[in-house]
């Protein structure tokens, strides 16, 4: 997703370069400009200048600012949005910007903390008020339309920040970059690293982020492939690791979708991490798979070539290690002979608990299609999970048993079917017994005295998205990543899914990702028990073409919240989990 925040001072000039009889219609188009700091009035190098749709870097400022791209061959009168990067954040942007003839564009953007520095400098050696660890960033991995993953990192204190975000490389975890950036409290940074000139295409990092001042909160979001083969995914940072970690569902050729599992060591030294796979409903043996893994590196078991393991299964996993590790699950069906490739991503559960909210679950939902949801009994016994479902707005909610389900087990719930359970039959399009009506819904799942966790899964004909439970509401949720039709008129909307345990109401803070401005306040009236749709295209003070970070506030009670990302076309569909506080 690419990020539009237009900072400062725009001076557009349509005009002849030559003094010559010969007409300006008559030139073909270019697009030149200086970019300066607007604190210094210096010139800033190695600015990726961006011209799209689509968004890549068409060149770079050179060392006295300046730059110039031909337009030769594009027709006079078009539109095109021109935006400025350092170092992967959008600085300034100036969308729909008409080019006839020679065109000048100079931009004035704030640089500081952004030049790009001579190498890898030395770490601060203080302690950080709060670390975020994302495993898997890319660039163009895998060619020039693979994986590219922007990030978002949200200041979610109460005072200024200043972030070092640190990149290292996948292949031997030595560090490739090192920035500072300075946040102000409920804002966000942004990097996208196609637009980054300073680290190689094809590349795969892990990133850290320390902060100084305040604690932070990250989400990734990941891109490949462009017209009716886009794809895209999203997965929450971490803030620290653990050293037992549950994954609901873990597939192998499974109606085509397999599920790669990539883990990161957090700890100090070499770890040893054993994920213990055992198979839903008892179809296939369990067994348990092994990798050893260095301080701050990843490796991945991939089920499709881990020998023991069947086609066709499913499986609960649980992964143990003596040094914490963070987890992602990578979920997939995009073989090249797949007409509408598509895919989802989520992180892997480093706790349980009796209650888990999941504040969306669709059955037969115009354009994202049908929810199903994965429970895990995490705990020591067995277990019976209940799931109830209220519809989104409010109205009569309806309570489903899942049946038993035993330690280090897992259990789905499809709601096409009676009790959302396969063997049984069809469910119709209205409520019946053991069935939901077509709908929106919110779900609370509960067990008892028992420990659970559940993965849950948005999947259409031609999109999917998925999301972990969230095992804690809580008065304050932040979102770091809300957009209003980012893009143009098809581009990102990301409605924020707001479920009451126990709240009344919950006030919204809108802050700008430009410039940190608080655009607005809201308040939303919430049903404890049931939960909400917050669309950014239905508040009034908020602008198209838009990006937000987002502070939920919470009255009477606790909250919990996702945010659902979707564009037009393809499977350009996303959910990421908000984070309690």
């Amino acid at each position: 997703m690419r990020v539009l925040s237009p900072l400062l001072v725009l001076a557009l000039i349509a005009a002849s370069l030559f003094l010559s009889s010969t007409p300006v219609f008559a030139m073909h188009g270019s697009l030149s400009g200086t970019v300066t700091d607007i604190n210094t009035g210096q010139p800033v190098n190695n600015v990726c200048v961006t011209i799209g749709p689509p968004v890549r870097c068409a060149t770079n400022t050179k060392a006295d600012g300046t730059y110039f791209v031909d337009m030769a061959g594009a027709p006079d009168g078009l539109a095109w949005d021109l935006a400025f990067f350092i170092s992967g954040q959008q600085k300034a942007a100036f969308p729909g910007t008409i080019v006839n003839g020679p065109t000048v564009v100079n931009a004035k953007i704030d640089a500081t903390g952004f030049v790009t520095p001579p190498a890898c400098g030395a770490p601060n050696a203080a302690t950080p008020t709060a670390t975020n660890y994302m495993p898997n960033i890319t660039k163009t991995l895998g060619g020039p339309t693979g994986w590219q993953t922007p990030f978002i990192v949200q200041n979610s204190g109460a005072v200024s920040t200043t972030l070092e975000v640190s990149w290292y490389k996948f292949a031997d975890g030595s560090c490739a970059k090192r920035i500072n950036v300075t946040q102000a409290p409920g804002t966000s940074y942004a990097y996208i690293p196609n637009n980054d000139s300073t680290i190689a295409d094809n590349s795969q990092f892990s990133v850290v982020v320390k902060s100084y001042g305040s604690s932070v909160v990250s989400v990734v979001n990941e891109h490949q492939g462009v017209s009716d083969r886009a794809e895209a995914m999203s997965y929450d940072g971490f803030s620290a690791g653990a050293k037992t970690v549950f994954l609901p569902n873990i597939t192998r050729r499974f109606f085509g979708f397999v599920t790669p599992i990539i883990i990161q060591n957090l700890g100090a030294a070499t770890t040893t991490a054993t994920a213990q796979f055992v198979s839903r409903g008892g179809g296939a043996p369990s067994q348990s798979v092994i990798r050893v893994i260095d301080p701050g590196k990843s490796q991945f078991i991939d089920p499709n070539s881990t020998v023991g393991l069947v086609d066709g299964a499913a499986y609960a996993v649980t992964i143990t290690a003596d040094q914490p590790v963070a987890v992602v699950v990578n979920t997939h069906h995009d073989e090249s002979f797949v007409a509408q490739p598509v895919a989802y991503s989520a992180d892997g559960i480093a706790t349980g608990a009796t209650t888990i909210y999941a504040p969306y679950f669709a059955k037969n939902a115009s354009r994202v299609g049908v929810s199903t949801a994965v429970i895990q009994n995490v705990g020591t016994a067995a277990a019976t999970p209940s799931l109830k479902f209220a519809p989104l707005g409010g109205g009569t909610a309806t309570t489903i048993s899942l049946g038993t389900v035993n330690p280090g087990n897992s259990a789905a719930f499809d709601p096409r079917y009676t009790n959302g359970n396969t063997t049984q039959p069809l469910c119709g399009a209205i409520a019946s017994a053991g069935c939901l009506a077509d709908g929106e819904y919110s779900v609370e799942i509960s067990a008892g005295a028992g420990s659970i966790a559940a993965a849950v899964s948005v999947i259409g004909a031609a999109s999917a998205m998925g999301y972990t439970a969230l095992t804690l509401a809580s008065p304050k949720y932040f979102l770091p990543n809300v957009t209003r039709t980012l893009g143009g008129a098809t581009g990102w909307t990301t409605p924020i899914l707001l479920q009451s345990a126990t709240a009344t109401s919950a006030t919204l803070s809108w802050f700008r990702f430009s410039d940190g401005t608080l655009v607005t306040t809201q308040t939303v009236p919430l049903s404890p028990g049931s939960g909400v749709r917050v669309d950014p295209r239905t508040v009034p003070a908020l602008t198209d073409d838009t990006q937000y970070a987002v502070v939920v506030a919470a009255t009477g009670g606790n909250v919990a919240a996702v945010v659902v990302e979707l564009a037009n076309g393809a499977d350009n569909a996303m959910i990421y989990e908000g984070f309690a506080q």
